[in-house]
Parts: structure tokens; C-alpha cells; sequence
């Protein structure tokens, strides 16, 4: 990538598997990513150490989905469904990532999920993560681990349950701010490098003034269009955001995140992933 792809450069995406059917799909997005990147997909799956010694309490029952039948549930029975587990994850991620012919390794640990997730991601220039659990409601939330790890310093994506669209383009919001910037110069670089173009979400005259003074922003190559939203208004942010959900939202800072609508309402209300820029 060239220089302008400094803030984000991704040769190696960690994928973290947990078998639910959001992860499973977010994983044939992140291969997908991973083929448009030319990059290398890792996946990671955690044997809940949690899970473990909740087994070994003597009273734990395991109650079967749609029933309120509760069966024993013993040390050994845990770990073999963790392998079971496993081993589903790890024939979906080389399906995947043989469909999008890229490059591929899987691991296995045990502990904490966010604990292990986040020591791995320290050897990957991108973490993939699926946006929820094993939620069985109608309307989306965020999983636990995706909230953990977007309270995190590393670059994370969080996935949506379905595909992504052929023309996948970036969606940058900007205040101007060095942030910003980098997040824009960002999406710039990712959009030379495979993605189709890149929509610059501005919230006031001020912000747009900032972006056209910064003459480093100028492409040729690159087709970037600007959408006016108010700054002032969460509506007319989300508004906006449902318009793009062809793109992926890219954030250069989680600080965003305490301005923007509360995260698990971004991701329940729209179907966009979100790129989260390292700190």
C-alpha cells in the first residue's frame, strides 16, 4: 500500500470464533475482506475457561434450547462440546478462506475469551469480529466480546450477520479533527487497495471548510462524494448512516464513540460494519 494507507495496513485479519451463527457469518464476510486485501485470515477460537469451571459445579443443568428440559452438565461433557465446537469453526474458516483463496492457520486456546483475544490481536493488523452472540431476539445486540474489545486500543471490524455487497465502498465521519483525518487517510488507502470509493459524512459548514483546505485529501483515482448531515441531531446521523449501509463506517478514534449514538444502538439499527481505527 502506499503512503497514504499509513494508518491502517493489513496483511494479517484474526478472526475470533465462537461457532454461534453470527460469528459463522461474519467470517465469510471477513474472508471476503481478506481476498479484496490480499491478506492473510487467522482464526481464533477460545475454550471459555469460564465454561469450565462452571461444569464443575455440581448442581449445573444445561438447558436445551426451546425446552426447559435441563440435562447434567459435567467437566468432560463441556470439554467435548468445546472441541466439537472447535473443529466446526476450523473446517468453516479453511471452507471460507479456500473459497476466497487466501492464505490461512487456525488456533486454539483456553482462558478468558477477552484476554486471549486481545494478546492475539497483538499479532494482527486487523481483529474480525462477528457484531453479536447467540442472541435469539428479534432485534440485534451487540455480543459481549464486540463490546470488550471496542473499548480496546487495536484496529477491530465488527461484522454484520450477512454478505457483503460486491461494491463495497468506505463511510468516513469527519469533524476535522486529526482523528478524522487519519481516519480519512484510512479509507483512502483501503480504497486503493480494493474497495470502490469512499462517502465523507460532514456535519456542519465548518467541518466541510477543514476538508476542502486539505489539499491531501484531493484523489484522482479514487472516487470520494461528500453527505451533508446535522451535527446536532442523532436522527439525522442515523438517517444518513441507514442510507449507507453498502459501506463499511470507519471511525478513526473509539473517542467517536462517546459523541456518536451509544454503539450498541449503531449496530442494532443499522446493518453497516464498523471499522474502529486503533488508538
Amino acid at each position: 500500500m502506499n503512503q497514504l494507507a499509513s494508518a491502517l495496513v493489513i496483511n494479517k485479519i484474526l478472526v475470533a470464533l465462537d461457532a454461534s451463527p453470527h460469528s459463522l457469518a461474519a467470517l465469510r464476510a471477513a474472508a471476503d475482506l481478506a481476498a479484496r486485501m490480499d491478506a492473510e485470515l487467522i482464526g481464533l477460537f477460545v475454550e471459555d475457561i469460564a465454561l469450565l469451571r462452571l461444569a464443575e459445579v455440581s448442581c449445573a443443568r444445561e438447558v436445551l434450547y426451546f425446552t426447559d428440559t435441563g440435562v447434567p452438565l459435567t467437566r468432560a461433557s463441556m470439554e467435548s462440546k468445546l472441541r466439537a465446537q472447535s473443529e466446526q469453526v476450523r473446517k468453516a474458516l479453511k471452507e471460507a478462506a479456500q473459497r476466497a483463496k487466501v492464505a490461512w492457520s487456525f488456533r486454539r486456546v483456553r482462558g478468558k475469551v477477552a484476554s486471549e483475544v486481545s494478546a492475539a490481536a497483538a499479532g494482527a493488523d486487523l481483529l474480525a469480529l462477528g457484531r453479536g452472540g447467540w442472541s435469539l431476539g428479534r432485534r440485534l445486540r451487540a455480543g459481549s466480546t464486540a463490546l470488550e474489545m471496542a473499548a480496546s486500543s487495536f484496529p477491530l471490524l465488527l461484522l454484520p450477520e450477512h454478505k457483503l455487497p460486491d461494491e463495497l465502498h468506505l463511510v468516513v465521519y469527519y469533524d476535522g479533527s486529526p482523528a478524522a483525518q487519519r481516519g480519512l487517510l484510512a479509507a483512502i488507502g483501503l480504497a486503493r487497495a480494493g474497495m470502490d470509493g469512499v462517502t465523507v459524512l460532514i456535519g456542519s459548514e465548518k467541518d466541510r471548510d477543514l476538508l476542502q483546505a486539505e489539499s491531501r485529501f484531493g484523489s484522482n483515482d479514487i472516487l470520494i462524494r461528500h453527505v451533508h448531515f446535522d451535527a446536532a441531531s442523532t436522527a439525522s446521523l442515523m438517517a444518513v448512516l441507514k442510507m449507507e449501509e453498502g459501506g463499511v463506517l470507519v471511525l478513526g478514534s473509539r473517542r467517536f464513540l462517546d459523541r456518536l449514538p451509544p454503539l450498541n444502538i449503531i449496530l442494532r439499527e443499522t446493518r453497516m460494519p464498523l471499522l474502529l481505527l486503533g488508538n
